[in-house]
């Protein structure tokens, strides 16, 4: 059965982005040796799903920094890539779990944004939530929690940094 993770990173506050989309009050991953810690769960992943919106910010980045692993694109848009390891789905989430499952992947990284991860937690469907907290209170932006039922979680490990930044796993109960 596929395992969804939410690995995520907010604010203090719970937000995930400014309310333009901006992420500039993000670390980079090199801190406190995050970039070990992402590349263990990155190579622990079969496949990636996020929102639209998401995708245009990571194409921002240079080169597409998901390189290898299908990312199915949540969108109502007309969207295109000549790349083959980028799947839109104009369709709903129950149309994207069919299609992962009919792969058979184990473990699906939910990328975000705050509506797709909003609506996978609305779901239910989040087995593991791995958040990043990271020492800094926006006071506005977009929510990681947009309206999201009482979901109650195990905690299953802590990790605290020196930078301040504080990783959450929990696992649904």
């Amino acid at each position: 059965m596929t395992k969804f993770i939410l690995y995520i990173a907010t604010s203090l506050d719970g937000y995930i982005a400014r309310l333009d989309g901006s992420i500039d009050w993000l670390p980079s991953p090199e801190v406190d040796g995050g970039a070990n810690s992402y590349t263990k769960f990155y190579n622990s992943i079969d496949a990636l799903v996020m929102g639209a919106t998401t995708y245009e910010q990571v194409l921002g980045f240079g080169d597409w920094v998901y390189p290898g692993k299908l990312s199915y694109i949540l969108t109502s848009r007309d969207l295109s890539t000549p790349r083959n390891d980028i799947f839109f789905v104009k369709g709903s989430i129950p149309e994207v779990i069919e299609n992962i499952n009919n792969k058979n992947y184990q473990r699906v990284w939910v990328v975000g944004g705050g509506k797709v991860a909003s609506s996978f937690i609305s779901q239910g469907l989040i087995d593991d939530y791995i958040i990043t907290v990271i020492p800094i209170i926006l006071g506005s932006g977009i929510s990681l929690y947009q309206s999201v039922p009482e979901v109650k979680l195990d905690l299953i490990e802590l990790k605290s940094y020196s930078s301040g930044m504080v990783e959450l796993y929990y696992r649904k109960q």
